[in-house]
């Protein structure tokens, strides 16, 4: 394969990755709407696990311009309302707040509205809450999150929060008809297509610095995307340990044997989750 690429399918959230397939690009492109309008209150991002939710999260947090945006990103949603609360308020002020800061729900909305009243509305900012793994929240924290979008003047609003979670994140919102109905932009994410998983593949070699032919055959391909059911964290699995195979052997191409090795050997071991297309 000539001179090997530095690490191209790490699962890391290097946004320099990101493939715009048509459904992470139209995605994108959604959210992004959604936060520029400033007017729909909550955003829903779900797709199955592994289907690149968190970069598409990590580029979206960078696109949003900061002179405009406040920007907060929660990445654990175990925790509970006054939890998340705290959270978000150590992002907006830009210091980490230790629960004797602010000992109660009743400081911490008092110091979120003040926060929103100074930084936000008298900036002409607008500030945006994307809380990662949503599915974890329980209805409380789900409840109380939307109380939040009721913050408002009489002509704008100064928060959206954007979901983002696994698809059971959709059923959940379905039996809390009052947040649900405050989801103002949905967007699911499905798994790639056979040819775009040949594009995906092409672009995190290409991106990792990877130049020449297309070292990887079409029988390859066509193995890869029917193991990895089109899911990108499973492509890169695969691919990064097919791509080991045919480094330590002096392979010259990423081929279907290469593919084939892997697989046979995740399948042998259990490790391998084959599930059927339907629902992706």
């Amino acid at each position: 394969m000539g001179n090997p690429p530095a690490a191209p399918f790490e699962n890391t959230r290097d946004t320099r990755y990101f493939f715009p397939s048509a459904g992470h690009a139209e995605a994108l492109s959604r959210l992004q709407f959604l936060a520029e309008d400033q007017n729909m209150g909550i955003g829903l991002l779900t797709g199955d696990i592994g289907a690149g939710k968190t970069l598409l999260r990590t580029l979206l947090y960078a696109r949003l311009a900061a002179d405009r945006h406040v920007r907060v990103s929660v990445e654990n949603s175990l925790l509970d309302f006054d939890g998340l609360l705290l959270e978000i308020l150590s992002q907006m002020l830009g210091e980490r707040l230790h629960p004797v800061d602010y000992p109660d729900r009743y400081t911490r909305l008092a110091a979120f509205k003040r926060f929103v009243s100074e930084q936000i509305a008298a900036r002409d900012r607008h500030l945006i809450i994307l809380v990662d793994e949503a599915q974890q929240l329980d209805v409380v924290a789900l409840e109380s999150l939307k109380a939040l979008t009721n913050i408002a003047s009489e002509r704008r609003n100064f928060l959206t929060i954007i979901l983002i979670g696994q698809p059971e994140l959709r059923a959940r919102l379905k039996q809390l008809p009052q947040v649900d109905q405050r989801v103002g932009l949905r967007f699911h994410l499905t798994a790639l297509g056979r040819t775009e998983t040949g594009e995906y593949v092409m672009h995190r070699l290409r991106a990792a610095g990877f130049v020449g032919d297309d070292p990887v055959t079409e029988a390859a391909l066509d193995l890869l995307h029917d193991a990895s059911r089109g899911i990108p964290r499973e492509i890169n699995r695969l691919c990064k340990l097919a791509l080991d195979h045919v480094l330590t052997n002096g392979l010259g191409q990423l081929d279907a044997e290469a593919i084939g090795v892997v697989v046979d050997d995740l399948r042998r071991h259990g490790a391998l989750n084959e599930l059927s297309h339907d629902g992706l």
